[in-house]
């Protein structure tokens, strides 16, 4: 008889065990299903809706991120500049970081224009003293990328400009100063680097051809492509071909600062007379419908910059700014930063005001990083390394602020 009713309490007592158990998991499968289909609701938010500023800029600080359009010369931040001056005892119009932030900085002041962003180079040249404050600059520069989660970046520099204050070998000086740097500050930040050489257009194809001679001398260097810069609205890409052409027959890459300061013509010369591979900038692509068809067609890359373009006149307001329209209509859109140190700003300040002014959700985010990193001038090996690396990182940070 008691041993019935054990039997009995035991056939009870496993039943409701075995009930709970089936509860658990049916609890968990409808949490998991719950979970699953909000998740996908929240990815398709604006993030400026689901995160308050203060948390949208800090997630977009700890993201790791790619910047393809950022000068060497533009990124010396105000106290660089002075540690360099005061060591070599160049004359300068102020003599603390606050009082020189007005020559090498845009300012309130300063408004949106063109003529007065250009005037901050003049005093900035003062400082590419020797090979030795170069190298600075150029560490200086991949520590500016770190602080900010920059993984990748292609560091662009005019070896005839840099050279230009003190006279030095744009070889020896300009050009291996710049490596040494590099090599040291990717030996101390997690960060890769390649080189782009940038072509004076102001200057004539002659030297043009130069650079690109020193191009093809230091492409084991990471040298890896060519880049036409200065004055757009003068001196159209056109006579640059021939330079171009050199480069590409040599396998190198090419870029060209085109629809900035002029029209689309010079971005349709751009592809089809020069072949480059991306366009600086493009903001005016849009005035001329098949301009953009060929920019879309033939999938040119756009390197976008809204600060700059905003503090040079291109655009009025960053809600004029044509990034939404090219990235809505499936043109390949990348954001960066153009010159920082002269801009106040970081590449993420730019992920920031394109997210809030363009509502961009974390999906828009994703696509924008990945586009940098399909554009970048790496092979698809490195490319391949660099996507997983980027994601990988990417994926922890979404999972901290709960857009998994």
């Amino acid at each position: 008889m008691h041993l019935c009713e054990d039997v009995f309490s035991f056939k009870i007592y496993f039943t409701a065990l075995l009930t709970l158990f089936v509860s658990f998991i049916l609890l968990g499968v409808f949490l998991n299903q719950s979970a699953s289909a909000k998740q996908p609701d929240i990815r398709k938010k604006p993030l400026s809706s689901v995160m308050d500023d203060e948390t949208l800029h800090r997630f977009l600080h700890e993201i790791p991120k790619v910047d393809l359009h950022r000068h060497l010369e533009g990124d010396i931040k105000p106290k660089v500049f002075m540690e360099i001056a005061r060591k070599h005892n160049v004359k300068l119009p102020a003599d603390t970081v606050e009082g020189i932030k007005p020559y090498i900085q845009m300012t309130d002041k300063d408004g949106h224009s063109l003529l007065k962003f250009l005037k901050k180079f003049d005093m900035v040249k003062k400082v590419f003293v020797n090979k030795k404050a170069i190298s600075k600059i150029a560490y200086e520069y991949l520590r500016n990328c770190s602080e900010d989660n920059i993984k990748y970046v292609e560091l662009r520099f005019s070896p005839f400009y840099m050279a230009s204050a003190y006279n030095l070998d744009k070889s020896k000086d300009v050009i291996e100063g710049v490596i040494d740097g590099v090599k040291r500050g990717k030996k101390d930040f997690d960060i890769d680097v390649r080189l782009i050489f940038i072509i004076e257009r102001q200057m004539g194809p002659d030297k043009g051809a130069v650079v690109e001679d020193l191009l093809e001398k230091y492409r084991d260097h990471d040298a890896v492509a060519l880049d036409l810069a200065n004055d757009e609205a003068h001196y159209p890409p056109g006579p640059y071909a021939g330079v171009y052409q050199k480069a590409k027959r040599a396998g190198l890459k090419a870029t060209a600062h085109a629809g900035e300061a002029a029209g689309p013509d010079n971005v349709k010369v751009s592809i089809l007379d020069l072949e480059v591979d991306r366009i600086g900038h493009g903001v005016t692509t849009y005035k001329d419908k098949n301009v953009e068809k060929l920019v879309k067609d033939r999938r040119i890359p756009l390197e976008m910059c809204p600060t700059s373009n905003l503090q040079t006149g291109v655009v009025k307001t960053l809600a004029d700014h044509p990034l939404k329209r090219y990235y809505d209509e499936g043109i390949i859109v990348t954001i960066n930063t153009d010159d920082p140190a002269i801009s106040g700003i970081d590449l993420t300040h730019e992920y920031f005001i394109c997210t809030k002014q363009f509502g961009f959700t974390i999906e828009d985010i994703e696509k924008l990083i990945e586009n940098s990193i399909n554009s970048a001038f790496l092979s698809a090996k490195d490319k391949n390394k660099l996507r997983k690396k980027i994601f990988r990182e990417l994926r922890k940070v979404e999972k901290k602020y709960n857009l998994l």
